[in-house]
C-alpha cells in the first residue's frame, strides 16, 4: 500500500496531536458540517509525493487560511489537478510559531522555525534554528512529542505548529542527505535566548579585542568611564544593560540599546562643539603617566568623541597615546567567551524575537547557506520578481523568496540563488532531490 499525505495524518494522529480534520475523496459530497468560528486549510493529498525517492513538496496545492463559506470551492479547485486524490480539510490553528524538524534520529533533529504562517515551508524568511537534544527549556515538549514520531516513523520531515504546545500537521520521509553547518547552527540557537535581539561590532569591539588579554577589566572600566563621562560632558544618564558585551570566540559585539544611548543627539552635539577643543587642550597638557586607569579610559572616550563627530586630526593621534598608557594600568584578565563559532561573523547580529525570524547574521569569509553546491558564477541569471514569472530554460534564479512554484522548474533550471530562505523550504528539498545547486541566506545584488 502507497503511504499518502492523509494516511500519514491518520497515523500521525494516533501518537500526538494533531489539527482537526477531514480526508475528502473524489466521489464525496462536499456538506462537511464545519465550524464558522474557524478557519481551515484546504490541502492536496496524492500517491505522487511524499514517498521514499521523491517528495514533490510543496507542488500539490494548499489553500487557506480559509473561511467556511469558500471551502468547498477550494476542493474543487484542488481536484483540478487530476493527481490529486484526497483533499485534506484541516482546521487552521492560530500560533506562535509554525516550523519543520528534520527528525535524522533521536538524537539528531534540526528544527526551522518562525513566527510566520508558512513562511519556512515557502522559503520566505530567514528562520530561528534549533538542535535537538537540548536542555533548553522552550524545545522540551516538542523534543518529546518529536521522539514519537521518529519511533514510529523513522526519518522524517514533520511540520507542526507552536513550540510550547505543539500540534503536528504533516510528515513525510526523508529523500536525501541534508549537510548544514551544525555549529552555526548551534551559535544561532544560544543567540536566540538572549534578552537583546541586535548586537554591533563597533569600535570600543575592536579594541577589547585588540587587547583580549585585558579585556576584562578593560570593558569594566569602560563602562565606569562611559557613565561619568556622558553625566559631566553630555548631561545624560547611560543605562548599562544587563550583559552590554558578548564574545563570541575572539570576537565581541555591543548591545544595540547600549550602543544606542552613546550615540549622541543633535543636540548633544551641539552642546559638546563648543567645549571639545579646551578638553583636548587641557587633556594635551596632562602627565598621562601619572593618571589611574579609569582616568585614561575618561579621557579616551571624550577624544574619540572628538574624533568621531568632529573629525578632529589632532584626537586620534592622542587617542593612541592614551591607549598605550591605558594598557600599562589595565591587569590582565581575558572575558570568557559566551559562544563559539569556527567562522568570524559580520559585523551586525539582528533577529526578530517577536517573529521568530533572523533579520542579519552571516559568515565574512562565506556567502550564505550552501544547500546543494555548484557553480553559481557561470550565469546565465534571471531576476524572480513575481512567484507567477515564467522561468526561461537553462537560467539561474536570482529571487528573494524560494517561492513553492519554483519547483516546476527544477529539471530546466541551473541553479537558485535566494536572499532569505530556509533548509526545510519546499524548494530547498527539491533542489537536494534534483541536485540543482541552490544557495540561501546571501546576498543577491552581487549576482545581478
Amino acid at each position: 500500500m502507497i503511504e499518502t499525505k492523509a494516511s500519514r495524518l491518520k497515523a500521525l494522529g494516533s501518537i500526538v496531536t494533531v489539527p482537526e480534520y477531514v480526508v475528502i475523496a473524489r466521489d464525496d459530497g462536499d456538506d462537511l458540517n464545519l465550524d464558522g468560528s474557524s478557519q481551515y486549510l484546504v490541502r492536496s493529498s496524492s500517491k505522487r509525493e511524499d514517498q521514499d525517492e521523491f517528495s514533490q513538496a510543496g507542488q500539490f496545492s494548499t489553500y487557506g487560511p480559509l473561511d467556511k463559506e469558500v471551502v468547498s470551492a477550494s476542493i474543487k479547485k484542488a481536484f483540478l489537478n487530476r493527481d490529486v486524490d484526497e483533499v485534506i480539510v484541516q482546521k487552521y490553528v492560530a500560533a506562535e510559531e509554525w516550523g519543520v524538524a528534520f527528525c535524522f534520529s533521536a538524537k539528531s533533529m534540526l528544527v526551522e522555525y518562525s513566527g510566520e504562517f508558512e513562511g519556512v515551508t515557502s522559503g520566505t524568511v530567514n528562520p530561528f534554528t534549533a538542535l535537538l537534544p537540548t536542555t533548553c527549556p522552550r524545545y522540551k515538549k516538542l523534543e518529546q512529542q518529536l521522539l514519537k514520531i521518529h519511533a514510529q516513523f523513522g526519518p522524517s520531515d514533520i511540520e507542526f505548529v507552536n513550540l510550547e504546545n505543539p500540534q503536528f500537521v504533516q510528515v513525510r520521509p526523508i529523500t536525501r542527505n541534508i549537510p548544514y553547518d551544525e555549529n552555526f547552527v548551534r551559535l544561532k540557537m544560544q543567540l536566540q535566548e538572549l534578552e537583546c535581539s541586535s548586537w554591533r561590532e563597533n569600535d570600543v569591539c575592536r579594541i577589547l579585542a585588540e587587547r583580549d588579554n585585558n579585556s576584562r577589566l578593560l570593558s569594566e572600566i569602560y563602562l565606569q568611564a562611559l557613565k561619568s563621562v556622558y553625566a559631566a560632558w553630555l548631561k545624560t544618564s547611560i543605562s548599562i544593560p544587563h550583559k552590554p558585551f558578548i564574545k563570541i570566540s575572539e570576537q565581541y559585539f555591543m548591545n544595540q540599546a547600549l550602543e544606542e544611548q552613546i550615540t549622541p543627539g543633535f543636540f548633544k552635539i551641539i552642546r559638546l562643539s563648543f567645549q571639545i577643543s579646551r578638553i583636548l587642550r587641557d587633556i594635551k597638557k596632562l602627565d598621562l603617566t601619572r593618571l589611574s586607569a579609569l582616568q585614561l579610559m575618561q579621557k579616551s572616550i571624550l577624544v574619540s568623541l572628538a574624533y568621531e563627530l568632529f573629525k578632529n586630526k589632532d584626537a586620534m593621534e592622542l587617542r593612541e597615546e592614551i591607549r598605550v598608557e591605558l594598557e600599562k594600568k589595565v591587569p590582565q584578565g581575558r572575558l570568557e567567551a559566551d559562544f563559539h563559532s569556527d567562522n568570524i561573523l559580520n559585523n551586525s547580529i539582528r533577529f526578530d524575537r517577536k517573529k521568530s525570524l533572523w533579520k542579519q547574521i552571516s559568515y565574512r569569509d562565506a556567502q550564505g547557506v550552501v544547500v546543494v553546491d555548484g557553480d553559481f558564477d557561470a550565469g546565465p541569471y534571471y531576476r524572480l520578481n513575481d512567484r507567477d514569472q515564467e522561468i526561461p530554460h537553462g537560467v539561474i534564479v536570482i529571487t528573494e523568496h524560494l517561492y513553492p512554484e519554483i519547483g516546476k522548474y527544477m529539471t530546466d533550471i541551473r541553479g537558485i540563488i535566494c536572499k532569505y530562505g530556509a533548509l526545510s523550504a519546499h524548494v530547498a528539498i527539491l533542489a537536494r532531490e534534483y541536485q540543482v545547486p541552490l544557495i540561501i541566506q546571501t546576498e543577491i545584488e552581487r549576482y545581478e
